[in-house]
């Protein structure tokens, strides 16, 4: 199942959307020219894709390794363990009981190394009111979701801001993975 989430995202998204980029904001002066990328997801089987741009339109991503990549880029599996296994951990009956009643948003946006932001959603029930905004450093906001820092203690220090409905923010807390 993983490599099938893995594979459609690769063949059939992530095209899409470099697409999109590129024909919003064309390069120019790129006939011609031939860009290759080679990705592997390294664990217990290896996954490899091969993305091609030519001309700085035209995208092509297939399985397997492709021959004299420009770039290849190797992942270690473990990366991807923690969204699993953070996952997997709503699978409780406390964390299940804390979810199915939640209705709202939230709106995460971690400060991630070399200064880039990694922006993510989430819509409890598919309500998206109250709404708040969660930003802080990766290494804050790991350990505040692993329970290794208390939520309260982590804003009351500034290492974490929050913007919107405060009170559904703090209703929040019963989420604490390591509870």
């Amino acid at each position: 199942m993983r490599e099938n989430i893995i594979q459609e995202y690769l063949v059939y998204y992530l095209p899409t959307l470099i697409g999109k980029f590129l024909a919003e904001e064309p390069v120019p002066n790129m006939d011609g020219t031939v860009f290759s990328l080679q990705i592997t997801i390294e664990g217990e089987k290896n996954l490899t894709y091969g993305i091609t741009i030519k001309n700085a339109s035209e995208i092509t991503v297939t399985p397997g390794e492709i021959e004299n990549p420009m770039v290849a880029m190797t992942f270690p599996e473990s990366i991807i363990k923690p969204f699993v296994k953070m996952i997997s951990s709503f699978t409780g009956r406390r964390q299940y009981n804390a979810i199915k009643d939640k209705m709202g948003s939230v709106d995460v946006e971690i400060d991630m190394p070399g200064g880039w932001k990694f922006p993510m959603r989430t819509v409890f029930n598919g309500v998206r009111e109250p709404y708040f905004k969660l930003s802080g450093e990766l290494g804050d906001l790991s350990q505040m979701a692993t329970g290794a820092i208390d939520p309260t203690q982590a804003f009351m220090q500034g290492k974490i801001k929050i913007h919107g409905d405060l009170a559904f923010a703090l209703s929040m807390s019963d989420l604490n993975l390591k509870k």
